[in-house]
């Protein structure tokens, strides 16, 4: 089968060093649905600025000579390309189911993707005192998306009917940080059918794996910067009238700030990301290299 036998091209995704942006997520789950095997690596793309600004952050995939960078793309091409396997509904069964997901997918893109955007990057990066991100005007626009959603839902299970599709897959990021969240959780579970829907998707065993492969990324950061600060305490000089380490929060500047990303078990989890004048950027890329054997996916 394409994409498993010994020599084929394996997909290399790569993320923010820290934890993992709603663009990367999305593509993850994509690829667990598909069963497609793929390795991760971790790299920087510090100079891609003003994302709170954009729709989306760049996630350029290259295989072979294909060019991609837009998650959404990424996933209609992996959900193409591996058509005949993993699961099957991804696209729909029929081409009127198709046309349907096309539908939601833009839906998204343009209505829920924006607000629900500005609502993680609040989550994630607040502003500073004085600073104004326009939240409440981002929420009554959610809000009022949600409505139609939960009209939609009220005559199907999913978007597009009865199955799980892209369609549903699409929303499964920004929506895992607005439910988690104490202050935005009403949207969801005040309305009964985006609840049922939410709890559906969210269910789903490669949904699981991203949030299990986003704590591993966390955590192993956390640990990373502890004993990069034991380092640290343990090489600041030291005199014998003074005694006390330096006080390393101080000496770096930066202030430990919390994102919200409980594990598939639903236990209670929170992972310390350094709060920035701009947010960290989508940093990620997505592509496959030619390798002797067949890569680990990322989790097992």
């Amino acid at each position: 089968m394409e994409g498993l036998r010994i020599g084929a091209p394996i997909m290399q995704v790569y993320h923010e060093k820290s934890f993992i942006l709603p663009d990367v997520s999305r593509v993850l789950a994509c690829l667990y649905e598909k069963d497609v095997k793929f390795e991760t690596h971790t790299a920087s793309y510090r100079s891609l600025l003003g994302l709170q600004a954009s729709s989306h952050a760049p996630v350029p995939f290259y295989e072979g000579p294909t060019f991609l960078e837009e998650s959404r793309e990424i996933c209609r091409y992996i959900a193409e390309k591996y058509e005949n396997q993993g699961y099957p509904f991804l696209l729909g069964k029929d081409a009127l189911e198709r046309a349907s997901i096309e539908q939601w997918l833009h839906n998204e893109e343009h209505a829920f993707n924006p607000p629900s955007r500005a609502l993680f990057f609040h989550l994630a990066f607040p502003l500073g005192e004085g600073e104004d991100d326009d939240i409440d005007v981002h929420t009554r626009k959610l809000e009022e998306v949600l409505e139609v959603y939960e009209q939609r839902l009220s005559d199907s299970e999913f978007l597009v009917g009865n199955k799980f599709t892209l369609a549903d897959l699409v929303h499964l990021p920004n929506s895992h940080y607005i439910k988690a969240s104490n202050k935005f959780l009403y949207l969801y579970d005040s309305r009964k059918n985006v609840r049922r829907w939410w709890d559906a998707i969210s269910d789903r065993s490669s949904w699981k794996k991203v949030l299990r492969y986003m704590k591993s990324v966390e955590e192993k950061n956390k640990q990373e910067e502890l004993k990069k600060q034991q380092q640290q305490q343990e090489e600041a000089p030291r005199t014998s009238t003074d005694p006390t380490r330096v006080d390393l929060r101080k000496q770096s500047r930066t202030e430990p700030r919390t994102i919200l990303v409980p594990p598939a078990d639903n236990e209670s989890s929170a992972s310390i990301v350094p709060r920035t004048k701009k947010p960290l950027p989508g940093d990620h890329l997505v592509s496959t290299q030619q390798t002797d054997g067949v890569g680990m996916p990322a989790t097992n």
